[in-house]
């Protein structure tokens, strides 16, 4: 579809998507928009079905019937965040929208679980030059995050099961206090090692702009 097309059928407006719920409300605004037919709804749902049989093999070893609903309903959540991950990195939601339409939720999937694997990749070479380049003055809510929070958030995070989950942290001391994605949590301790070598550190909030993460509050 060319731009003339897409703008005949209609734009979708970035304010109105959820980017808790990327890849639901682009499907959602694509729909309305016209880029997405009904059918395409069908097949997507019937691909998300495939792909999310397949990281349940993966997380019970094969035996997909030990899965209970709530630890389906986890997957499922992580999957499509995965999904929305990779549509994000398209600059224009249009075109966002046409992946959708055009591409298997498979190779969505694989592309944002390798964007959310690198991040956690890049988070935890981060959390090792902290704990070892820690503030002096830091104190004890400094030395907990770092030591308890953060440590314990990436030791359980998996870019393919939990690609979701949020790092929970108040250090209003270093401008920090919010629920971080693993994008978020790249940005907190690319800050706090700023802040160990001296540097006041990057602006958090036009970081989590960039990202799509949610700014401080």
């Amino acid at each position: 579809m060319n731009e003339q097309s897409l703008t005949a059928r209609g734009r979708i407006d970035p304010e109105r998507l959820d980017r808790e719920r990327y890849a639901e409300s682009l499907t959602d605004e694509a729909v309305h928009a016209g880029i997405l037919t009904e059918s395409d709804v069908s097949r997507i749902r019937a691909d998300l079905l495939k792909v999310l049989a397949e990281v349940i093999g993966y997380k019970t070893g094969g035996e997909s019937t030990n899965v209970s609903a709530d630890d389906a309903k986890i997957l499922a959540e992580s999957l499509l965040y995965n999904i929305g991950t990779a549509l994000r990195a398209e600059s224009n939601p249009g075109t966002a929208a046409m992946l959708l339409r055009d591409r298997p939720m498979t190779e969505l999937y694989a592309k944002g679980y390798q964007i959310n694997k690198k991040r956690w990749e890049d988070a935890r070479r981060l959390w090792t030059k902290v704990r070892y380049a820690r503030l002096r003055d830091g104190g004890e809510e400094y030395d907990r995050a770092v030591d308890r929070n953060i440590r314990i958030y990436l030791e359980r995070y998996d870019p393919r099961t939990s690609a979701h989950d949020k790092l929970y942290l108040s250090l209003p001391k270093y401008g920090i206090k919010g629920a971080f994605h693993i994008s978020g949590a790249v940005a907190v301790l690319t800050k706090l090692l700023s802040l160990s070598s001296g540097d006041s550190g990057p602006g958090l909030d036009a970081a989590f702009r960039e990202k799509g993460e949610e700014p401080n509050s």
